[in-house]
């Protein structure tokens, strides 16, 4: 089964150069196989097909008996999307190597492709008791792509677990495995899979970041935590597992271990923008905001489209009552991304903290219209209204609210606008519905109209209640 090499010798890019510069002189080239290999390598790795499928159209030129070439042109044709072409290169190449299993392989993925996977999975049947154990890790594998295909992701799941239980050594089975996983939401299955993998082979670092994921998504962080850990303990260069770990230790507000294992990908791996907005966002999130500015700016010199990144530094200032400069970086957010309902929420606190409530008024709105189905929304937006003087308004938007969103807030939102407005029978004989509906919820009251927690009326409703 094929897969990508990833790694390279320092000494690819002044092979690379090297062909580049003989190709456009028109030179002729002729390269040692393993050189050829390199470069379809890391044309492929560049996602430069066409490139590629040009070397190795050489390399057979040049080693034309050679049927590992043969086998990568019908590869790069496959994901070409040249399923005709890559069949007849596999033809011959089974003219030169008729016995060589990889061929049969890649013909199962090609006819895949071009609608026949019923046949496919015919071709692969009677190879499954000729083959060591190695060679049926691989074809369980092709089998799993067929599923795949095929959308029945049970079974991908299933072809993949025989692969590894044949061969748990198979990385590129233990890589497309978490996919299946995803697919076919086979979380526990998985967990028990890579623990038996681990078992038999404890420093094998995709089977402990797939239970990482297993567990992220069962809700059991700190068994993930703690597997994310030995995925990079185990490989140091394992920048998918740095980061997943430090992004969950984030989603559950360890923000000192986030920090230290963001810290442990800067030392590792170049800076990007998500990693400094990350960073920021730890130091955001405990309160040092000054910190957070300086990783937003950096992440903001990288990457100058980041709308995240100006809502960020607008929160920060906004956290420290410095409206203007908020006013300024929520608008930039704005700008770049015009369909992010907090964006506009953010734009129009910041007009009420400045005043400014005719500007307000419309970014509340636009909120609304974005997350109709967010309660939290309309809550704020009413509570503008009453706090303006508009509390007519705030009811009439608190009954529109009903068609869209539910939750007990809405209803208590109500309720505290009845109050507001004085209708205070009307808000009593709501409140016993409300409590009776929606208990949990009442403190909304008391989070938009300061004070009404001591309202007797209010408290002898809601004790007579309990």
């Amino acid at each position: 089964m094929r897969y990508m090499h990833n790694n390279y010798d320092s000494g690819i890019f002044n092979l690379v150069t090297e062909y580049e510069n003989n190709t456009k002189l028109g030179l002729a080239i002729f390269l040692e196989e393993f050189a050829y290999k390199q470069l379809i390598d890391y044309y492929e790795k560049e996602e430069q097909l066409d490139k590629a499928l040009d070397v190795v159209e050489q390399a057979i030129s040049s080693h034309n008996y050679s049927v590992g070439f043969y086998l990568r042109k019908a590869e790069l044709l496959i994901d070409m999307g040249q399923v005709e072409q890559a069949l007849c290169t596999l033809d011959q190449a089974n003219s030169i190597a008729p016995a060589e299993l990889e061929i049969t392989l890649l013909r199962a993925e090609a006819m895949t492709y071009s609608g026949k996977s019923e046949e496919a999975l015919v071709l692969l049947l009677p190879l499954k008791s000729e083959v060591n154990q190695e060679a049926l890790s691989e074809i369980y594998m092709v089998e799993a792509l067929i599923h795949e295909y095929r959308e029945d992701f049970e079974l991908m799941f299933y072809c993949l677990r025989a692969s590894l239980q044949e061969n748990p050594r198979n990385e590129v089975a233990l890589e497309r495995l978490w996919l299946s996983v995803e697919l076919s939401r086979n979380y526990e299955a998985s967990i028990k899979l890579h623990e038996e993998i681990i078992n038999e082979h404890p420093y094998s670092s995709l089977a402990w970041y797939n239970l990482g994921h297993a567990h992220a998504y069962l809700g059991n962080y700190e068994e993930a935590i703690d597997a994310y850990e030995f995925a990079f303990v185990i490989d140091e260069k394992f920048e998918f597992a740095y980061r997943d770990c430090a992004d969950l230790c984030f989603e559950t507000k360890q923000y000192d271990k986030s920090l230290k294992y963001y810290h442990e990908l800067l030392e590792h791996f170049d800076a990007d923008g998500d990693l400094l907005l990350r960073i920021g966002q730890c130091h955001q999130e405990k309160g040092d905001f000054d910190k957070a500015r300086k990783y937003y700016r950096k992440a903001n010199h990288l990457d100058p489209l980041n709308d995240e990144v100006y809502f960020h530094l607008g929160q920060c200032y906004a956290h420290e009552q410095k409206w203007k400069e908020a006013l300024r970086y929520f608008h930039k957010a704005v700008q770049i991304e015009d369909r992010q309902e907090e964006y506009y929420e953010a734009l129009a606190i910041v007009y009420y903290e400045l005043k400014q409530y005719e500007k307000a008024l419309p970014c509340f709105e636009r909120a609304n219209e974005i997350a109709p189905e967010n309660s939290l929304f309309w809550m704020n937006h009413a509570a503008f209204l009453w706090e303006t003087g508009r509390g007519e308004m705030a009811l009439e938007l608190l009954e529109e609210a009903e068609d869209y969103a539910v939750g007990g807030e809405l209803i208590f939102a109500r309720i505290a606008c009845l109050f507001y407005l004085g209708r205070r029978q009307e808000a009593a004989y709501w409140l016993v519905e409300a409590l009776e509906e929606a208990y949990d919820s009442h403190t909304v009251l008391f989070q938009l109209i300061s004070g009404l927690q001591d309202d007797p009326l209010v408290t002898s409703i809601i004790a007579d209640f309990k």
